[in-house]
């Protein structure tokens, strides 16, 4: 790989964590109602508001030692990892889409599942802005693909009316939207249900409606839901064990499960499909 070519990914990588770096003021200040803008990037502990040289994504935190350069209070190493992952998640998006529009799409799926992971994980809520995101992403995708393809970018249902069989086709992110939102209900009902208590809350809910925008609503969904149960299912037993004998009073969220999840789908769904539909269907 020449110069140009490693230039061209530290660019994407730099700028996705910059990104990144928004980012983090976006899962400290979304959840808790406060503004995303004002006031500017400061330390959380001695109010010092910080210079374009305090700024530069992870390489900043690395050079002070993770620590504020006025009061030496330390800074939680989850900005630069939120940076680098926000970095590397560009680079992907790159990578799988080319330096094109779809990229750009799936990169802001992906950067609003990336603040769905922390706020869920600190506040147990998915803020609807999340969902919107995604939403969107996967209805533009979705125009798109039927621009570039025309029917067989749509999902098409047939029926025999009289002596003609007629066809309807809807977009598939509609119809991805409806499937989800509806497998989620069904399934938080369920299992309310069974174990009496609250399974999956409004937002998974909501999560799972936008991820099939995304998707669609065949194989591509199926493995994103088959994956997040798994990822889920291990973090569970983990936990189980960790905490073995002692009272737990807390929920584990979902959403982390789902958000990571998404991640792996949106970036790179037929590779990734083919791998759990065959250790689970095929």
């Amino acid at each position: 790989m020449d110069f140009y070519h490693w230039f061209f990914w530290l660019v994407i990588f730099f700028t996705g964590a910059a990104i990144g770096s928004f980012l983090n003021v976006v899962i400290y200040r979304l959840p808790r109602g406060l503004s995303l803008l004002r006031p500017p990037s400061h330390c959380p502990s001695c109010g010092v508001r910080l210079r374009p040289a305090e700024l530069v994504p992870v390489v900043s935190w690395i050079l002070l030692l993770g620590r504020c350069r006025h009061c030496r209070h330390r800074i939680s190493v989850r900005y630069p990892v939120v940076e680098a992952a926000s970095g590397l998640l560009a680079c992907a998006a790159v990578y799988f889409n080319g330096p094109y529009l779809p990229a750009v799409l799936i990169y802001a799926v992906c950067a609003a599942l990336l603040v769905t992971f922390f706020v869920d994980l600190d506040h147990m809520i998915i803020p609807d802005q999340v969902h919107w995101v995604i939403g969107a992403a996967g209805v533009l995708l979705d125009i798109r693909r039927i621009w570039l393809r025309g029917l067989p970018g749509m999902v098409a249902f047939s029926e025999r009316v009289g002596e003609q069989t007629l066809t309807m086709a809807w977009p598939q992110s509609l119809v991805g939207a409806a499937v989800g939102a509806g497998l989620f209900l069904a399934l938080g009902y369920l299992a309310q249900a069974v174990f009496r208590r609250p399974a999956l809350g409004l937002g998974d809910v909501k999560l799972a409606a936008a991820m099939g925008a995304l998707l669609g609503p065949g194989y591509y969904f199926i493995s994103f839901f088959l994956l997040a149960a798994v990822l889920g299912g291990l973090t569970g037993l983990v936990v189980l064990v960790v905490t073995w004998g002692r009272q737990r009073e807390h929920y584990l969220p979902f959403g982390p499960m789902l958000a990571l999840s998404g991640m792996v789908m949106a970036l790179a769904p037929e590779q990734v499909s083919r791998l759990v539909l065959a250790r689970f269907l095929l």
